[in-house]
């Protein structure tokens, strides 16, 4: 089941509408940097600084605080989740006003470039969407241990590499082995 999710997901990253959303996103001055490392570096620190961010439990929508009171698990996703690929959806209670926040977990790289937040899972699919509308040959690359993160081929080195959209890290793939003991 998880495979086929994934395989639906990133066949989205080669429909033309997916690459014009992807390019619209990024600065032009990234585009304008002609080496490969050096452009995927920059595009990695946008993406980190600049463009998505994380999310552990949404805000309220009402209040806007932190909704850390009551996790409900998961939660029924509407049409729009579905239709954007987010077959899984968590609901938090707001201790403050009691309200219901829903936050669906979207494959839908478009979707994604709207909503800039999730978690790694997000953070690797939409980063990789990016690659591949830049025109680099990338792939997303799931450890079934928890994390997600996207490798890009580099025609001046004839190999892949390691790019971590959530760190950022480059090029360095040891770093779940190593530094986090996986």
């Amino acid at each position: 089941m998880k495979f086929e999710t994934y395989t639906e997901q990133v066949l989205q990253y080669n429909e033309e509408l997916c690459r014009i959303v992807a390019m619209s996103t990024i600065p032009p001055e990234i585009h304008k940097i002609h080496n490969q490392v050096e452009q995927l570096k920059a595009l990695l620190e946008w993406f980190k600084k600049d463009f998505f961010t994380w999310t552990n439990k949404p805000k309220c929508l009402k209040c806007g605080l932190n909704t850390n009171y009551e996790d409900l698990g998961h939660v029924h996703p509407n049409n729009e989740d579905r239709e954007y690929g987010a077959s899984r959806v968590e609901g938090y209670k707001c201790k403050t006003c009691r309200i219901i926040t829903r936050f669906p977990r979207y494959n839908s790289p478009i979707k994604l470039f709207e909503t800039r937040t999730g978690r790694c899972g997000e953070w690797a699919n939409a980063f990789t969407a990016l690659c591949v509308a830049m025109g680099y040959q990338a792939r997303l690359v799931l450890d079934w241990t928890d994390h997600v993160w996207t490798e890009v081929y580099i025609e001046e080195w004839q190999r892949w590499v390691h790019c971590d959209s959530c760190e950022p890290l480059f090029d360095k793939p040891l770093t779940y082995e190593k530094g986090w003991g996986k």
